[in-house]
């Protein structure tokens, strides 16, 4: 797990029976994920720092990035290095802030304005789709998330019948202000089981 923090999704995928590493930027996070939760984590900056050298592995089936990859200034090297760190076949899982969804839709330039400045790149399922092919990935799911109903532009009562009407609208129309990237590294895998 790329930019792992406290570990909450390498706890998770552990109890799922993954055998799980992560790299973070903080030392804390780092400190807290070996010391607390018992598992691999190593503070490092990728795309600089090598998770495969870091770790010693010839490479991983599943790479996670959660609300990670739009922080990247060269999306083009990261993209390269993420593809080389999986196997074929290997999954590669991101989430990451919709420039398509409501609040893009309503105003991309506000959307731009109150994006962190540490966000380089704006993602949407469209173009993460296309992207993600020319590094050999395969895109299978892609999840919009993030619903907000109280940002239609309307007085909503959270809870209420409009809100989860506007809700359940968002859902069917993609438009929530998050969404989910799984991706399938192409070529066959040569890993046994």
């Amino acid at each position: 797990d790329l930019g792992c923090a406290f570990g909450p999704f390498l706890k998770a995928a552990d109890e799922s029976g993954y055998h799980c590493r992560g790299i973070d930027v903080s030392d804390e996070g780092v400190k807290y994920i070996r010391e607390t939760l018992g598992l691999s984590a190593k503070t490092g900056r990728f795309p600089a720092d090598s998770p495969k050298d870091m770790f010693g592995v010839d490479g991983f089936d599943v790479v996670t990035l959660w609300y990670v990859i739009e922080h990247f200034p060269d999306l083009d090297r990261v993209l390269k290095e993420l593809s080389d760190l999986l196997f074929p076949g290997g999954v590669l899982a991101f989430s990451t802030p919709n420039g398509s969804g409501i609040s893009g839709r309503r105003s991309l330039r506000r959307f731009l304005k109150q994006s962190p400045a540490d966000h380089y790149t704006v993602w949407t399922p469209v173009n993460a789709k296309r992207l993600l092919a020319r590094y050999g990935f395969q895109t299978y799911r892609i999840r919009t998330t993030g619903h907000h109903p109280e940002r239609f532009g309307m007085p909503i009562k959270k809870g209420g019948l409009l809100f989860r009407l506007v809700n359940r609208l968002s859902r069917i129309f993609s438009l929530g202000d998050t969404f989910e990237v799984y991706a399938v590294k192409e070529g066959l895998s040569d890993q046994t089981d």
